[in-house]
């Protein structure tokens, strides 16, 4: 009869180990691949969203008045609208500061745009202009004021003031940042500089998924230089995603460095600059992401008529 409680007992005993060292199945899965259990695997999935960039636009001298003759500060963009206004955010250099009180000139290098002509870039669906070049200082700290007060009343953006401006576009986060090689004469605007392309770059992919850099650069009326391809390489070698260039007045080279795309310059968009083929022509890039994927890139060649009016170049 004694051996009715010895089993059992012995069963106990011998099975204890085991029963009391087992954990619970969700603890066994969390140490072996180390994650929280209650995180989704799904991916993530973007919709497209697509980019616009063009060249140099200066909205003073012979552009200026052209748009007092026709009476229509938007006359410079007539003809492209319907292209500028098709990407879900697009951005263009500026190249003359706004001032009231302009005086009416077909000449002379110091830039001054009237106010009014900013309904022009507005109305063109231009959402964002480059401030960091040459011309901005050219109607004094005034001009800079005057411009930056003009385009925020516009609802318009700018980059080249040492900080970027950026945007939420379809679940991605977008920063654009603008630099210049060539003095511009003001201490707040972004200087080209390795250390300033460095520091701003690499702040900015921290905290964006996708980086936009461009850069007022290169020798007028020439091709690529070697010291742009430099500055281009640094910057994507900093975190740049895309490297947009301007100021030559020529279209220059297209590079893909590191899997990045580089345009170093897109020419003119609206100038008055009629005495060669090369300074009429410019381009017009549309950049296709998901993400921060690119995935498609389409070229539209634009030409310049009667002194600031481009149009699209068609097919050949």
């Amino acid at each position: 009869m004694k051996l009715s409680w010895i089993i059992p007992l012995f069963l106990i005993l011998f099975l204890s180990p085991f029963l009391f060292s087992q954990k619970n199945h969700s603890s066994v899965i969390s140490d072996q691949i180390s994650i929280p259990l209650n995180i989704s695997l799904t991916p993530q999935t973007f919709e497209t969203y697509s980019l616009i960039f063009a060249g140099d636009v200066m909205l003073g001298r012979s552009v200026n008045t052209r748009m007092i003759k026709y009476s229509d500060y938007s006359w410079p963009f007539r003809k492209i609208t319907s292209l500028l206004s098709e990407a879900d955010l697009t951005m263009v250099n500026l190249e003359s500061p706004f001032r009231t009180g302009c005086k009416p000139t077909d000449k002379g290098m110091i830039f001054c745009a009237d106010p009014r002509s900013a309904e022009g870039l507005l109305s063109a669906g231009i959402d964002i202009v480059n401030l960091a070049n040459n011309h901005i200082n050219n109607q004094g700290q005034e001009g800079i004021d005057e411009t930056g007060k003009v385009l925020s009343q516009a609802g318009i953006a700018s980059v080249g003031q040492n900080k970027p401006y950026f945007v939420t576009i379809k679940n991605t986060k977008i920063a654009f940042l603008g630099f210049t090689d060539i003095a511009s004469g003001s201490l707040g605007i972004s200087t080209a500089s390795p250390e300033n392309i460095k520091s701003q770059i690499s702040e900015a992919k921290k905290v964006f998924d996708l980086v936009i850099a461009t850069f007022h650069w290169g020798n007028e009326y020439s091709p690529r230089s070697l010291h742009q391809q430099e500055l281009a390489h640094l910057a994507i070698d900093s975190g740049a995603d895309v490297v947009i260039g301007h100021h030559p007045h020529w279209v220059q080279e297209y590079e893909e460095y590191k899997g990045k795309p580089i345009y170093y310059s897109l020419g003119n968009l609206v100038f008055d600059q009629m005495w060669s083929e090369e300074t009429r022509n410019g381009l017009v890039v549309k950049l296709t992401f998901s993400g921060k994927n690119l995935i498609k890139q389409e070229q539209f060649p634009i030409k310049i008529f009667d002194y600031g009016q481009p149009t699209v170049v068609p097919p050949q």
